[in-house]
Order: C-alpha cells, then structure tokens, then sequence
C-alpha cells in the first residue's frame, strides 16, 4: 500500500497480474471465426523434462500445427494469434 496525501492506493506489479484471456484472431486466408484447437501429441525431454505440445489449428477450410512450450489452451491462442497477425489478412469482406 502507498500513501500519497491522505489517498491510499494499492499497488499492483504485473508479475502478480494473471494474464487477460484472448479470443483467437478470424482465420487470415478465409476470415472465418470459428477455429478448433485440439491437442494433437506431447513430447517430452527426457534429460530436461521439458515438455513440447503440439496444437493442430483449423478453421473450415484451413490448418496448421503450432508447437507450444506448455499444455494449456491460452498458450496455443497466443501462439496463434501471433501468426495469424503476422500473415495479415488475405481474403475481402
């Protein structure tokens, strides 16, 4: 808590923060909304213990499979997301 003039405000880091949820970007070839992600393999570092899992990302009409450090949903949207922003869009409304 800091006190600046008889207001107390509360201070809030952004390591304490969760991370805001995202919904996935349209498809940038077709523009559809509607993307599945389902988990496809797991693959797992037997030395590190690192664990790597693969997404496959579909639309209607088209797919890609995304590698992810982690097993949960959020990290596979802001992987794709990333991909699809840095495609840019293809198809005309």
């Amino acid at each position: 808590m800091m006190t600046t003039k008889g207001k107390t405000t509360k201070t809030v880091s952004k390591e304490t923060r969760p991370r805001k949820w995202r919904k996935p970007v349209p498809c940038p070839t077709c523009g559809s909304r509607n993307i599945r992600f389902d988990p496809f393999a797991r693959a797992v570092n037997r030395k590190t213990s690192a664990i790597r899992q693969f997404w496959v990302c579909s639309c209607e009409r088209h797919g890609i499979l995304i590698l992810t450090r982690h097993t949960d949903l959020k990290e596979a949207i802001r992987a794709w997301n990333k991909e699809a922003t840095r495609q840019g869009r293809k198809h005309s409304k």
